[in-house]
């Protein structure tokens, strides 16, 4: 449910998750459940519903009113029924009620618990139904009406409630039915909030929706979604460039999709998509589509003296679109002009390295789009870390993790040296995931341990122990060991044991796994487990002679072949 109105907290999705809803009844109970003191009723809603609790009501008169909601009060609207149909209240009377409890008016409040008092004794049925629950007429008053007294801290009104509700289903409906139509539309609500596009991001890469970065060819002021039902970001979503120069873009596409990167500049309006807006386009991959202009070559000149790439461009456009604008013709019409202005050349430079350009396209959109620097390191993390927990948890969950020994693998976004008020050393750094980030402090012995890996970039596997810290009462994570990620699978590899079934194995595949395991010699045992689907048998072998080294080539020869998975020990 994120993204669904009102529905989408942490607390909610769990309450739900145990109700299991069915109906829209359900819906319109939570939203009034779901806060400050009648949120304690919702465990006994859920028990009720799933019938784990038995349904029982006070007096059986009161089933008429409270079996939706299974024998509990939730609604201003259910105790101003009930004092009519218990206590024969006229409907003048009943929204007295409601008005008191709902602004706790006890001289009212008084005065009709008299009234309700008596309109009950007053009633046949009512009578006839303690006899029936052998209670005391008198207690049994007493007892609806503290029940309603305390109600009437939290007392809802149900017509709001259905409000809420029915909008809470309007999206849930647009979310199952055009999911990536529903989550361009919330992205492009949180134009301006990272956080907000971040959560929405994780929660569509969940439902298999891909969201691409930002294209000239493709998008458009705010997200969309396009033919093949990807969400595709909004131009106006990468810092620096402003909506009007979007709006000119899009304005210089209506006359036919860009060619590259000449035939851009030529044809938008250079005035207002100025150098500033193609730096940031070109930053954030927004030419990437072109396919024969890499990032870097965007930045770079031929020389220190020379004007980069994005200058030159300008200028070209410029001088097309001057030539443009005189008409002049010859008698070959505009081939001279075009022969005349040369396109420049690209610069001759590599690709920045994909820590580097993940970096720049991070401070530009707010995200690591086209993929995150810790996915080079998806087998460690799968294998190396407490996967249970994430950094997350030492933010906000520390007192359920105290005796807990934990790993996490994570990048260093940030690295500081100090020296304290006692004069000695001290360091910090804060270490990201893919979700968060968390701030470790070294002092003393930990200090002259750990202060080498207090750098920028490094990627690292952290391991520690939520304990009792040196402050009184308050906890902290204690690291016991740091080493770099790089060399996680040299010191913990110790064997790789690779599925197939049997009509899997074939000469080919023989050969192949031959070939790579003599090309990547090391210290990983290789084991095979290989079974027959038909008898449920597996039969454990293991090469006698040949050791491996699980590096990156190794694991995409194996994961990328289907008949077959590996797991590593």
């Amino acid at each position: 449910t994120t993204a669904v109105f009102q529905f989408e907290s942490p607390g909610m999705k769990k309450h739900l998750r145990n109700l299991k809803p069915n109906r829209f009844g359900d819906l319109v109970a939570m939203n009034a459940l779901y806060r400050p003191g009648p949120m304690e009723y919702i465990p006994d809603y859920i028990d009720r519903k799933q019938g784990r609790r038995k349904v029982e009501y006070d007096h059986p008169m009161m089933e008429k009113y409270l079996s939706d909601t299974y024998g509990i009060t939730v609604f201003q609207e259910q105790v101003m029924l009930l004092s009519r149909h218990l206590a024969n209240f006229t409907r003048g009377d009943s929204d007295t009620l409601r008005k008191a409890m709902g602004k706790k008016i006890k001289a009212m409040m008084d005065k009709l618990k008299l009234k309700f008092s008596e309109g009950c004794k007053a009633n046949p049925l009512f009578i006839e139904g303690c006899k029936e629950v052998k209670k005391d007429p008198d207690t049994l008053i007493d007892k609806i009406w503290k029940d309603w007294e305390a109600f009437a801290s939290y007392a809802f009104n149900k017509s709001h409630s259905v409000c809420y509700a029915y909008i809470a289903y309007q999206t849930g409906y647009l979310k199952a039915h055009f999911p990536a139509e529903f989550m361009a539309a919330n992205m492009s609500r949180n134009l301006n909030n990272i956080s907000e596009i971040t959560k929405l991001m994780e929660e569509s890469k969940r439902m298999k929706i891909n969201v691409l970065g930002p294209d000239v060819n493709e998008s458009f002021l705010k997200f969309t979604v396009n033919r093949k039902g990807d969400v595709r970001f909004g131009m106006a979503a990468v810092k620096g460039v402003g909506a009007g120069a979007v709006v000119d873009i899009i304005k210089a596409r209506e006359n036919g999709l860009f060619t590259g990167v000449f035939d851009f500049v030529s044809r938008v309006n250079l005035q207002s998509v100025n150098k500033k807006n193609i730096e940031a386009l070109a930053m954030a991959g927004a030419f990437d589509s072109f396919g024969n202009i890499r990032r870097s070559q965007f930045f770079s000149g031929n020389d220190q003296n020379d004007l980069n790439f994005i200058e030159k461009l300008i200028k070209y456009g410029h001088q097309i679109q001057a030539h443009q604008n005189t008409n002049q013709q010859s008698l070959f019409g505009d081939v001279i002009g075009a022969q005349v202005i040369k396109t420049p050349d690209l610069p001759n430079v590599a690709e920045w390295p994909k820590v580097v350009l993940l970096e720049k396209e991070k401070a530009l959109i707010g995200i690591y789009l086209s993929s995150h620097p810790l996915d080079e390191y998806r087998l460690e993390i799968d294998n190396f870390t407490s996967r249970e927990y994430t950094l997350r948890d030492l933010n906000n969950n520390l007192d359920a993790l105290k005796g807990k020994e934990i790993t996490f693998a994570g990048m260093i976004t940030e690295a500081r040296e100090a020296v304290g008020k006692t004069g000695k050393p001290y360091c910090n750094m804060v270490l990201t995931d893919y979700n968060d980030s968390y701030t470790i402090y070294f002092f003393g012995k930990d200090y002259v341990e750990f202060s080498k890996y207090c750098k920028l970039n490094l990627f690292v596997l952290v391991k520690g122990q939520v304990q009792e810290s040196f402050r009184p009462g308050q906890l902290e994570f204690k690291v016991r060991h740091i080493e770099m990620l790089d060399e996680v699978r040299k010191n913990h590899i110790k064997s790789v044991t690779v599925d197939l079934a049997v009509h899997s194995v074939t000469p080919d595949l023989i050969r192949e796994i031959e070939t790579v395991s003599k090309k990547n010699k090391g210290s990983a045992m290789l084991k095979f487990n290989l079974w027959d689907p038909e008898t449920k048998t597996v039969v454990n072998l293991f090469s006698r002679n040949t050791k491996i080294e699980m590096n990156k080539e190794v694991e995409r020869f194996f994961s990328e072949r289907e008949s077959l998975s590996f797991k590593i020990n």
